[in-house]
């Protein structure tokens, strides 16, 4: 049997990413960035309040003392006037700084407090309270310079690196084309969502399942679910997908069995079938058809579950545009709360939960491949060696965080 990590390998050597494309910044969640951004504008833009009151001279505060009030600068204006010695402004949280004021005091350290917010500027204010030189100012450039490099090719963008690229003056940016998965689900046992099921056949659920973390990744997807094993069937919907996609994933119909339609059919076009040694999961197929990569995953849920994570969903990054990481670099380390048995000669790979103890098997029956009512609880993939038999509650171990 094939080791885990030289599954891995074979794999993520199958996706090239994605070309490049201009997209409006609105349209960008989700995407990996395709090239490096500096900033346009200063964060902040130009130098402003940070909070509602008065720009001074810090030279010129004394507590008790009246200043008169020449001027008032709410947020989006322009300031007309420079601060002259021995008087204030009054100024909005976000509006510029008067020329000549290095300070802002503000208004609930004045007499009066809040009355001196209406409609009618003060004439003069009292501050009741001492004022640290410079305080309550945003100064321009202070969070980010015009030219600082601000992200790095590669970064999946999130609504806060959106918000960040509008403020340094972004309306468009450059980033790889979502790529295209085509799914196939196969199974002449399987029935639709919510239809009566006969005796020996069971709902459709990995459709479902892959379609929904791919689409976590950003994938536009397309899925057929042929409910059936008949090659002719699954010849026409196989090729359909492969002339569309950027990857295509079936599910089902990779083991042993005289039905198994997947293998009969793709085993002599391009795609490699073989065991390797993890559980859930062991039968696994992988390859190219033409120049599209191809993933045939087990019909089991759990099993899909479990190949997603080890080995699809790191391929659909890498062909999305992010940095590969190696095996290795996609575990952490955990405390293992309570102990399980492991049969020797595989590796597990148990959905698992953070419990009070530490980690601990998100359903009773362990890693078993039909389990799908457990996934939910599932945080991450608790790894058991193939030559390790006992876990105990306190041990180290590796564990594949969802990301």
């Amino acid at each position: 049997m094939k080791t885990v990590q030289q599954h891995y390998n074979d794999v993520m050597s199958l996706g090239a990413p994605t070309e490049l494309v201009t997209v409006p910044i609105d349209q960008a969640r989700g995407k990996i960035l395709g090239e490096d951004v500096t900033a346009r504008y200063a964060i902040p833009p130009f130098t402003n309040s940070s909070m509602d009151g008065f720009a001074v001279r810090a030279s010129d505060v004394q507590v008790g003392q009246a200043l008169s009030v020449i001027d008032d600068i709410p947020a989006g204006a322009v300031p007309h006037r420079e601060l002259l010695a021995g008087t204030a402004i009054r100024i909005m949280t976000g509006a510029p700084m008067p020329a000549g004021a290095d300070t802002v005091v503000k208004v609930e350290d004045t007499a009066g407090q809040m009355a001196n917010m209406g409609a009618e500027v003060p004439a003069a204010i009292t501050v009741t309270a001492p004022v640290d030189e410079r305080a309550n100012v945003r100064y321009m450039g202070e969070d980010v310079a015009v030219g600082d490099q601000v992200f790095t090719r590669q970064t999946r963008l999130t609504p806060a690196h959106i918000g960040a690229l509008s403020a340094l003056g972004y309306g468009h940016v450059r980033v790889h084309r979502g790529v295209r998965v085509g799914i196939l689900a196969t199974g002449s046992e399987l029935r639709a969502p919510g239809q009566p099921l006969e005796h020996g056949s069971i709902p459709d659920s990995n459709s479902f399942l892959v379609s929904g973390l791919c689409q976590e990744y950003g994938a536009n997807v397309m899925t057929m679910s042929l409910h059936s094993d008949e090659p002719t069937a699954f010849d026409e919907a196989f090729t359909a997908l492969v002339e569309q996609c950027d990857l295509v994933i079936t599910t089902g119909g990779v083991s042993a069995g005289a039905f198994d339609v997947v293998k009969a059919r793709l085993h002599s076009a391009g795609v490699e079938f073989a065991h390797v040694a993890m559980q859930p999961g062991k039968p696994q197929g992988w390859g190219r058809s033409g120049s599209t990569p191809v993933i045939c995953l087990p019909g089991n849920p759990v099993s899909v579950f479990v190949s997603m994570h080890l080995f699809v969903l790191p391929l659909l990054r890498s062909i999305s545009g992010e940095i590969p990481l190696s095996f290795d670099e996609m575990f952490t380390w955990g405390v293992a709360g309570t102990s399980w048995r492991h049969k020797y000669g595989r590796d597990q790979f148990m959905p698992a939960i953070l419990g009070p103890t530490g980690v601990v098997p998100a359903s009773a029956g362990g890693s078993g491949s039909h389990l799908v009512g457990s996934l939910p609880r599932a945080e991450f993939l608790a790894l058991t060696p193939a030559t390790t038999e006992w876990i105990h509650a306190g041990d180290t171990i590796r564990i594949l965080p969802f990301r």
